[in-house]
């Protein structure tokens, strides 16, 4: 029902007699997957939510900012994060060498991994590499790159780009759908946080 049309009607008329009745193709079920809503709602901006033969609220993009699908992404991001530092001291344990660096990020590497070395607790120094680091470092090694499921060194980096973007903006309680709009929009939209949650999920199927 349009507001527009809502404006000039009756204040007596009943509500019923200005609604629709909600169909199944606008409810999405309270145990949809992660990924189904995703689908959902790059297809339409809202749903009802349903369950037990029933509508229990109301389901939107913006949705997509508030704390549980925070959570449910640093979980996902987190785990990807632990499997790329396992691929790497597989296919690429000389990384510093193969690897062309930003110099300040290597010494800052160095410099947590001394720290830790004098506390006792020492890992082997891609642990303390930042996401982006391991992904510049996947996206320049084939065998990483080909292992997480990338037709190429480009798409990886370019895929992988964006799901350090989405890994920060999670890591720092930010927006992660910053345009609910369709189209093009300035800021991260729908279709891109469907397409970035997919290399997310290719990327742990492949590992």
């Amino acid at each position: 029902m349009e507001l527009e049309h809502l404006q000039d009607v009756a204040a007596d008329d009943q509500v019923a007699a200005h609604t629709n009745p909600v169909t199944l193709e606008e409810v999405i079920s309270t145990d949809a997957t992660f990924d189904e809503v995703l689908s959902a709602l790059y297809e339409e901006p809202f749903y009802f939510l349903g369950g037990r033969n029933r509508l229990t609220g109301i389901l939107t993009r913006a949705d997509l900012n508030t704390s549980p699908a925070m959570i449910h992404l640093f979980d996902r991001i987190t785990l990807l994060e632990e499997r790329f530092r396992e691929l790497i001291l597989d296919e690429a344990p000389h990384w510093k060498e193969r690897v062309p660096l930003d110099p300040n990020v290597v010494e800052d590497i160095e410099e947590r991994h001394a720290d830790a070395r004098r506390s006792n607790i020492e890992l082997d120094e891609i642990h303390y590499a930042q996401f982006s680091t391991l992904a510049t470092i996947i996206s320049n090694i084939e065998a990483c790159w080909d292992a997480c499921g990338f037709s190429s060194d480009h798409r990886a980096s370019s895929q992988l780009d964006d799901l350090t973007e989405l890994r920060n903006s999670v890591a720092h309680s930010q927006l992660i759908i910053q345009h609910t709009g369709e189209g093009l929009g300035k800021g991260r939209t729908i279709g891109k946080v469907e397409q970035t949650y997919t290399t997310l999920t290719d990327c742990l199927d492949a590992l």
